[in-house]
């Protein structure tokens, strides 16, 4: 072993002990903060408690039959709250009861964008069967409109966000 040999060993136990010594100092000091939020996800529990009032409003008018309140209602909530996915549930809702699955699916999609628990079975949120369901119908609305106009641009724009859908509820996008 040479002279260079022994310094360089030297030189990597010094590294070594400096290292261990840092480490140990700053044991604990790195923690996960979880009060940072997703943007546009609100833990704040009043404003839940809004939301879930009004939506509970908006159910029963839904299920009283008058859409139009529904809709107009949902869609104010919408802008109150945009990155709410439960308020694009129920928008889809209430164009799935106008008979316009197209406009359905849309809703649908941007709810799933926002949150893709409603595409899980394991979860309460799930809503899988129901949006099943109108890519369904929304599918042989656009078919049988692009059957009838095959240069139809709008169609062919709600048939790829359809094929979108359609792979999320399968499980074949993420």
């Amino acid at each position: 072993m040479d002279r260079l040999d022994r310094f360089s060993i030297f030189a990597i136990i010094i590294l070594l002990m400096g290292s261990i010594a840092l480490m140990t100092n700053h044991m604990g000091e790195a923690q996960f903060n979880r009060d940072v939020q997703k943007e546009g996800v609100s833990d704040n529990p009043i404003i839940h408690s809004e939301i879930e009032h009004k939506v509970r409003l908006i159910k029963n008018i839904l299920e009283g039959g008058n859409l139009s309140k529904a809709e107009i209602l949902t869609k104010e909530l919408i802008e109150e709250h945009p990155y709410e996915g439960e308020l694009r549930i129920m928008m889809g809702d209430v164009f799935m009861r106008k008979q316009e699955p197209i406009m359905a699916v849309l809703e649908y999609k941007e709810a799933v964008d926002l949150n893709p628990d409603y595409l899980d079975k394991q979860t309460p949120f799930f809503q899988g069967r129901k949006i099943e369901v109108a890519v369904r119908e929304a599918l042989s609305v656009i078919e049988r409109n692009i059957e009838k106009n095959p240069k139809d641009a709008s169609m062919k724009k709600y048939r790829k966000d359809v094929y979108y859908l359609q792979r999320r509820v399968a499980g074949g996008c993420s």
